[in-house]
């Protein structure tokens, strides 16, 4: 295989430069057609390619091209020119200034500043919306996995709306946030997951998941997505980019004739993978004797023509969305318009489970003088999301438990009542069909985004940019038991008569900017300087109610409870920031380009102790291709060498985090008291994080053949977190400052294109991503920190102490003596360690990861695809915990064989010279405590599968564009495409759960969070989506 692709690779590089051979050198000038002076620094671009040039100071530039490409040249305020490459080697040009025309090839960086590619000196990622909206996924996060070196994508489930986790270079925060900052056209927005824990829902967000807000966008509206990574890219957004940020820039409408276009789709989608049970023995709780009431299978074979259900293929459906998106688009010269509107229902393979939605978008842009232009965006989403509940108390870990020998679609009456298999109603799990039809679990939301923009550009050389924005969103949502549901009626969770849970939460973001850009020349040297100021106001608005006992079983409602069961929460948390910034650009012709950024902020939560801190940083970058000697290396169409470090900052998560917050009473008399269960900290200050990062970027053969590469050094110190402490100081809790966390990382992106012609191209992009993420300190000496949200069962839990990788787990062991060797029992079992500190069982992280986009084109056909591989990281599989305990797993199909436990025996000589090696004969299906007790052999350790591998196929397109001959016959029809994509087509693993890309909580859990832990969640289904494309 490696042969094959060095064949392969080699091949390209010889197509290359056979088609370098055939370049030229154009020669040229560029002049502004007012008054007739060179234009300095406008960018001279082959069309369709990367391969870009700048005129210097005399307006003039050189580029290597061949007869056929199309230069483009554009710069910022003029309307931009295309001339077609012939036998001539001097094409100049003029240009005409444009108030409309803001097409410069440019990165979107902080607050919408464009710059030159070659002015920037760290690393960014930009990535065409239409790529991520041709794989057809609701939540456009989950197409940008695998398509960015350093950006990590986890995906809770497969659920319809499930939520999406997003890191950029690693875990930086302990227990605060670590998803990057959201920012819509130069407004940050709301990302946020409902965090269950400001609510009466008593769940701690492990058994239900919600959306993260950003995904209410409608993925078809976005026109490109800009990841900055390291601190000098997002020093200008102050706290809010401590974690990185991920850019969008929008669609605007075009001038010119005005246009409609549709897209529409169907997906169908099945379950990929679903977990196995063995279906040879029957219930039964020891000694293979038969108890159709228990909840464990190590009973008796099934006797011979019993009839056995296949319940886990007939629970599932296929799936159904169907997507419709229409667009008017049009204007005339200083005025344009984009209307877009996209209703998405999908019916998930999960009975019940659904995602409706409606997003409706109008852009406007009004040039109200030559030196005025203002954009309006206004963007409105109406969602509904009917979810399945999981972990424990969740469908699919019900639907593996239930009784093989009845079938699971015989779930309800004709009287309406639960179907029992027993007659235990206090022991029985339901039935999945019961548990998605009766116990509700759902919400409704809708999310407004205004953006508003001014940008007023007196004369040539300074432009004045205002930014105001508003994100407001709002959502309902419901959790009920039925009063006959095992969680409704089982004594264990002290539901009795059923339970419903609602909550509303309010999110509402304002924030304005004001930034004056100045652009002078100083001899050779090109400089832009930047002034601005921002602020923001952000408040959560939470109100929940719970009650039990339902009067009417079939009533979901807060008022047909007991009285006396019912409370309620109110939870408020407000944040306002307010910064000042500045950054300085100075370039040497076009070699070498210094910038300097910093910025002042003050934060609310930070008051009034410690509300400033500082965000300094540094970037320098040398094109040395710009070089006259290096010129002359043809091979080498580009190169640059960059270099950043800067410092950022970050406040508390938490609200109340340095005074003790107040909470309400629901007892008679009502007011509010003081949170006992975490106590405030007046003198706690903000994280602390350095950065810095090497790199370059080099193009070879008229960049044919390009790489990205950067090496980074992340310390994050005084790390703010939670630690439990004694009971005695009248907190459960104590936020404090301490620990130092490192991430040490590289990143390379590899693109080439070993086939370019009019007909046929071939395009592709690897993508390499190392982190190392490592604890070196935690506070005040703490032996271990812990994430308590992830303490899901079974004593595993995500955990850190120094020394440890930032994505551990700790857990309960087996007992072992001083070499390591597991230690038995007289009984022949082992047994826990109970007076162990729950040592590290497991590093989630992977050692890396590979992603691999590649694109033929052929006339009119297109086919993409994208692998992406992960190697190496550990996850904890709760799921087979479950299994295993219960007997169902297909590990104990083995349970009447003999065995001898690899051990030593616990006599007093264990930790000897010479320990007594284990010979006590037990046999599992005779002594079922070999697999259920807590306190032997069911140690959370046992169920870590280490060193998982993945090779996922997450994409294949294929599309056919019908030919412009086709289309001048039909006279109304500018464009028109059919398209069949595929989505998770296959997973090649070593790992033995559905995925191992799995999440135990939601992304509203700080710090590590429970990525790696698999307890009842549903991988992701196989997807194939058919498509049309038609624009009149």
């Amino acid at each position: 295989m490696k042969r094959k692709l060095l064949m392969l690779f080699l091949g390209g590089i010889l197509l290359a430069m056979q088609a370098y051979a055939q370049q030229v050198t154009v020669t040229g000038k560029v002049t502004s057609a007012e008054d007739g002076q060179p234009i300095p620094g406008a960018s001279v671009k082959i069309k369709g390619t990367t391969l870009s040039a700048q005129t210097n100071t005399a307006g003039t530039y050189s580029i290597r091209t061949k007869a056929g490409d199309v230069l483009q040249f554009v710069y910022l305020g003029y309307a931009s020119v295309e001339r077609t490459v012939g036998t001539a080697t001097t094409i100049s040009v003029t240009l005409k200034e444009d108030a409309n025309a803001l097409k410069e090839v440019t990165i979107t960086t902080a607050y919408g500043i464009k710059r030159d590619p070659k002015s920037i000196g760290y690393s960014t990622s930009t990535v065409v919306g239409d790529e991520v909206t041709a794989t057809g996924r609701e939540n456009f996060l989950n197409g940008l996995a695998g398509r960015v070196p350093g950006l990590s994508v986890n995906q809770t489930s497969g659920d319809p709306g499930a939520s999406s986790q997003v890191v950029v270079r690693g875990i930086v925060s302990l227990s605060g946030d670590n998803q990057p900052l959201m920012v819509l056209d130069g407004v940050p927005i709301d990302n946020s997951v409902v965090n269950q824990i400001n609510t009466t829902i008593q769940g701690n967000n492990r058994n239900q998941d919600y959306t993260n807000r950003a995904a209410d966008i409608n993925p078809a509206d976005i026109e490109t997505y800009t990841v900055l990574k390291g601190p000098e890219a997002t020093a200008l957004y102050g706290n809010l980019g401590a974690n990185g940020a991920i850019v969008i820039t929008t669609k605007k409408g075009k001038a010119g004739k005005a246009s409609v276009s549709y897209n529409g789709s169907l997906r169908l989608e099945s379950v990929n993978n679903p977990p196995e049970i063995q279906t040879v023995y029957a219930q039964g709780g020891a000694n293979g004797v038969f108890a159709g009431n228990s909840g464990v299978y190590f009973g008796p074979k099934y006797a011979e023509g019993q009839t056995i259900f296949d319940n886990v293929g007939n629970f599932f459906r296929v799936g159904r969305a169907q997507k419709n998106n229409l667009v008017f688009e049009g204007g005339k010269e200083g005025f344009t318009y984009r209307w877009s509107t996209e209703y998405t229902n999908n019916q998930g393979s999960i009975p019940e489970t659904k995602l409706n939605r409606l997003v409706t978008t109008l852009v406007g842009t009004a040039a109200i003088s030559n030196a005025i232009k203002l954009t309006t965006r206004m963007s409105y989403t109406n969602a509904y999301n009917r979810k399945a509940n999981k972990g424990l108390a969740g469908y699919l870990m019900n639907l593996l438990t239930f009784p093989s020998r009845s079938d699971v679609r015989n779930w309800i009456s004709p009287t309406g009542d639960r179907v029992l298999t027993t007659s235990d109603i206090f022991n029985e799990v339901d039935n999945p069909f019961w548990d998605v039809n009766k116990n509700l679990s759902d919400d409704r939301t809708s999310n407004l985004f205004l953006n508003t923009q001014f940008n007023v550009k007196p004369n040539k050389w300074l432009e004045i940019n205002a930014i105001l924005g508003a994100n407001v969103n709002n959502t309902d949502g419901n959790l009920v038991y039925h009063p006959q549901s095992f969680r409704g009626s089982g004594s264990a969770t002290a539901q009795t008569g059923g339970s419903i849970n609602t909550q509303n939460i309010q999110n509402k973001i304002f924030n304005g900017s004001l930034t004056a850009s100045a652009v002078q020349q100083f001899g050779k040297i090109n400089s832009r300087f930047v002034l601005g100021v921002n602020a923001e106001d952000f408040e959560n608005r939470t109100t929940s109610a719970r009650g039990t006992t339902f009067y009417d079983p079939d009533f979901y409602s807060i008022n047909n409870t007991l009285p006396t069961t019912r409370n309620a929460m109110l939870f408020i948390g407000r944040r306002r920031n307010a910064g000042a910034f500045a950054q300085a650009i100075m370039g040497y012709e076009q070699i070498l380009y210094l910038t300097l950024s910093g910025r002042v902020d003050a934060a609310s939560r930070m008051m009034p102790n410690n509300p400033y801190f500082a965000y300094p940083s540094a970037s320098l970058a040398f094109n040395f291709t710009e070089l006259e000697s290096v010129k002359k290396l043809d091979w080498l169409s580009s190169g640059k060498l960059r270099g950043s470090l800067g410092l950022t900052g970050k406040e508390p998560t938490k609200y109340y985090a340095l005074a003790t917050r107040l909470l309400s009473v629901n007892t008679s008399g009502g007011g509010f008291t003081r949170d006992l269960a975490s106590g405030g900290n007046p003198d706690l200050v903000p994280e602390q994080t350095f950065d810095y990062e090497v790199g370059t970027e080099l193009g070879f053969f008229n960049d044919r053949i390009s790489i990205d590469a950067t090496y980074y050094n992340r310390e994050s110190r005084r790390q703010i977190i939670s630690p439990r402490i004694s009971y005695g100081t009248g907190a459960v809790i104590r936020i404090m400052n301490g620990g130092l966390v490192t991430n040490r990382g590289l990143e390379i992106q590899l693109k080439g294109s070993p086939i370019r012609r009019p007909d046929f191209s071939w395009d592709m992009i690897f993508n390499y991503t190392h982190n190392k993420g490592v604890v070196r300190t935690i506070a005040e000496d703490l032996p271990e920190f812990y994430d308590s949200d992830t303490w899901i069962a079974n004593g595993a839990r995500a955990a850190v102490n120094p020394g440890s990788s930032t994505l551990a787990l700790a857990g309960w062991v087996n007992a072992k003596n001083n070499q390591g060797q597991l230690l038995i029992n007289p009984n022949g079992m082992p047994f826990l360690n109970s007076s162990a500190e729950f040592p590290i069982i497991a590093d989630r992280a992977p050692k890396f990861t590979l992603g691999y986009v590649n694109s033929f084109r052929y006339k009119q056909m297109g086919l993409t695809f994208l692998l992406d591989y992960r190697h190496g990281g550990d996850v904890y599989n709760q799921t087979q915990y479950e299994l295993y305990r219960r007997g169902l797993s297909l590990q104990t199909l083995d349970r009447e064989r003999p065995r001898i436990i690899n051990g030593v025996l616990n006599d007093g000589l264990q930790n000897t010279a010479n320990p007594t090696r284990n010979t006590i004969m037990i046999t599992p299906y005779l002594n079922s405590n070999y697999y259920t007790s807590t306190t032997t052999s069911m140690a959370p350790e046992q169920f870590v599968e280490k060193d998982i591998k993945a090779l996922r196929l997450r994409d294949i397109r294929f599309d056919y564009s019908l030919p412009s001959s086709f289309l001048t016959k039909t006279k109304f029809l500018s464009s028109m495409s059919v398209n069949l994509t595929l989505t998770d087509v296959f997973l090649l693993t070593n790992y033995s759960g559905m995925d191992p890309d799995t999440n135990g909580n939601n992304p509203s859990t700080g710090g590590a969070g429970g990525f790696g832990i698999d307890y009842g969640s549903m991988g992701r289904p196989l997807g194939v989506m058919m498509g049309l494309q038609i624009r009149l």
